[in-house]
C-alpha cells in the first residue's frame, strides 16, 4: 500500500523526474507536474483531462479522487505501460 509520504516523494524529488500512478482497475496516470496532484492523508486528486484557456495556460477540465490504497505502483514515464524501458 502506497503513502502519502511515497507520494510527496516523488512529487518534491529535486529534480522532479515525470512518473506514472498505475491503479488497480488497470487505469494509469501520468504525473507530468508536481502541482499536477494534492495528496491527502487517504486520497490524491489527480486530473484527467487538461484544456487551455484564452491565453494558453493549462487548466484540469476534469480530475480523479483516488484512494492510496488503489495505487499498485509508480513508475516513470520513460517506462511503457507493461513495465518496459522504451527504447532510445
Amino acid at each position: 500500500m502506497f503513502r502519502t509520504e511515497d507520494i510527496n516523494h516523488r512529487l518534491h524529488d529535486d529534480p522532479f523526474k515525470p512518473f506514472r500512478i498505475h491503479l488497480s482497475d488497470g487505469d494509469a496516470i501520468d504525473v507530468r507536474f508536481p502541482g499536477m496532484v494534492i495528496v491527502g492523508r487517504s486520497t490524491a486528486i489527480l486530473p484527467k483531462r487538461f484544456g487551455t484557456d484564452e491565453e494558453g495556460r493549462p487548466f484540469a477540465e476534469t480530475w480523479r479522487t483516488i484512494a492510496l490504497v488503489h495505487i499498485v505502483q509508480l513508475s516513470d514515464l520513460n517506462e511503457r505501460r507493461n513495465g518496459k524501458r522504451r527504447r532510445k
